[in-house]
């Protein structure tokens, strides 16, 4: 086994007081601003409110029929862009604070120390080629690209839509639903 780099030593960097904003979006001024005032003031932590993890592009009927389960799930989105595949997952950070500063800003996680802040989300969206936020939208996907190795779930899909299609409506969100013939 190779022998381990040395990671260099984290510094720890007090956070910057808060300086007058610019008007967030496209095109405002990022010059002179810090990463406490990108993330409270502009942006609200849009990073620290989801996870996302890179895959590699789904290639065979397993792949896309992990895909298509991911996208079953609330909150997911699968995108992908120059870099590649993305899984992204909401749920936000345990140490995001109600100001949308970071709680441990001083001993935060690697991968937020090297984020920079002012090319972050807060200037517009983030361009993908691909944005997939349902089993239907990955239906549309595999339609339009012909992916002849995904045709099953592509069909599977179609069959849990329409079988959907038929079902009875499901109870308003919040209501119980009696369960019959269980025995204690």
């Amino acid at each position: 086994m190779a022998a381990r780099r040395p990671t260099p030593p984290r510094t720890r960097r007090p956070q910057a007081a808060a300086t007058p904003v610019p008007a967030a979006g496209a095109g405002a001024p990022r010059e002179g601003l810090d990463q406490f005032t990108v993330c409270t003031r502009l942006c609200g932590g849009r990073c620290c409110r989801y996870v996302t993890v890179a895959f590699p592009a789904p290639r065979s009927v397993d792949d896309w029929d992990e895909v298509r389960w991911w996208l079953a799930h609330q909150d997911t989105m699968v995108t992908e862009d120059h870099d590649g595949w993305m899984l992204h997952v909401k749920t936000p950070c345990t140490h995001l604070r109600p100001d949308n500063g970071c709680g441990v800003y001083p001993d935060r996680m690697l991968a937020c120390e090297y984020h920079d802040a002012t090319d972050c989300e807060f200037t517009g969206d983030v361009p993908f080629d691909v944005v997939l936020r349902s089993e239907a939208d990955l239906a549309d996907h595999l339609v339009k690209r012909r992916l002849k190795r995904a045709r099953p779930v592509l069909a599977a899909i179609r069959r849990a839509q329409a079988a959907r299609a038929q079902a009875v409506p499901a109870a308003p969100a919040g209501t119980l639903v009696p369960l019959r013939g269980l025995t204690s």
